[in-house]
């Protein structure tokens, strides 16, 4: 299977093109390694002594792979995305549009919640059940749009049992500027998916700065923040069982090691069947494609109960045909 690898630079290096293979140089150590562009999903860069040319950028771009580059505590500072893969590219955010800033988004937005928030509460089935129950009864209850916060509500009972149980010291989710190993696993692990999320939406023609839940107009990355949050509870999972059985003082390069390949070989459950995490973000994406297409159609999301061929009821408009 074709774009299936991430990989992630946090040494010296310098990249090249050698018969159309990926060359990773590390210098210092006198050693390179070779990819097939077309093997790889994401490319982290991790280290400031990383030299690539614009051919290789350009390569890797015809080869759809997202570069994530990474600043201080392990958080992503920028990321190149290919564009132009996809023949939809110029008809959907046509289709976006159509529904930006209406009430027409909020029966999507439910089902991202409530995706969640399912999420959630199968990481808590491993060690609190009678918690997880309770998550449970919470997702089944938002809303169109989640007008009354069941998500933040979810959030803040979830965030305490899960450190509640993992860690005495570190009591509370910190996103920006966390110091501590769980939070920064956190982190880093939420952006090796955000990446998967991004560049799965670019390579289906999708405009990331359309979102269907989040919408701040200074966030080219709106759509990306929306279809993440259903695969959250992925690296929330991996993180928990790896600090179970490890005493990991930093964020260090075995744990960063250990994360990608525990979160690459995580299964999420989708209409009753098993996918890896690349193909389950594929088949969400491609379900949302198909709603655009049709608004009556649910999204094809993790932990929900089945859907496929099911129609929803919505707004009159959602039965107007667009011609775009």
């Amino acid at each position: 299977m074709a774009n299936n690898h991430i990989i992630s630079i946090e040494k010296p290096a310098k990249l090249s093109i050698d018969t159309g293979r990926l060359e990773i140089n590390f210098i210092e150590k006198g050693e390179k390694h070779y990819f097939a562009p077309f093997d790889i999903a994401v490319l982290i860069l991790a280290h400031t002594s990383i030299l690539l040319s614009s051919a290789v950028s350009k390569e890797l771009s015809n080869a759809g792979v997202a570069i994530v580059y990474v600043g201080d505590n392990y958080m992503p500072i920028g990321i190149t995305l290919p564009i132009g893969i996809n023949l939809d590219g110029a008809k959907r955010p046509h289709l976006q549009a159509k529904y930006i800033n209406s009430n027409l988004t909020k029966p999507w937005w439910r089902q991202v919640i409530k995706s969640k928030i399912l999420g959630q509460a199968s990481v808590l089935e491993a060690f609190a059940k009678d918690e997880s129950q309770r998550l449970t009864t919470i997702a089944n209850k938002v809303i169109d749009g989640d007008d009354d916060n069941k998500e933040g509500q979810s959030a803040r009972f979830y965030w305490d049992v899960f450190f509640g149980v993992l860690n005495k010291t570190v009591r509370k989710r910190e996103k920006q500027g966390a110091t501590d190993v769980i939070n920064s696993s956190l982190n880093y692990a939420y952006a090796i998916i955000r990446s998967m999320v991004a560049r799965s939406l670019v390579s289906a023609g999708l405009c990331l700065n359309l979102g269907i839940g989040h919408s701040r107009r200074d966030n080219p990355f709106n759509l990306v923040e929306d279809f993440i949050e259903p695969f959250r509870f992925v690296a929330d999972k991996v993180i928990f069982e790896i600090f179970s059985d490890n005493d990991y003082e930093s964020l260090n390069t075995v744990l960063k090691r250990e994360l990608l390949s525990r979160i690459l070989q995580e299964v999420v459950r989708v209409e009753n069947k098993n996918y890896r995490l690349f193909e389950a973000v594929d088949f969400m994406v491609d379900s949302f494609c198909n709603t655009l297409e049709d608004p009556r159609r649910k999204l094809l999301l993790p932990n929900m109960p089945t859907s496929r061929g099911v129609k929803m009821e919505m707004p009159e408009l959602f039965h107007t045909k667009y011609e775009i």
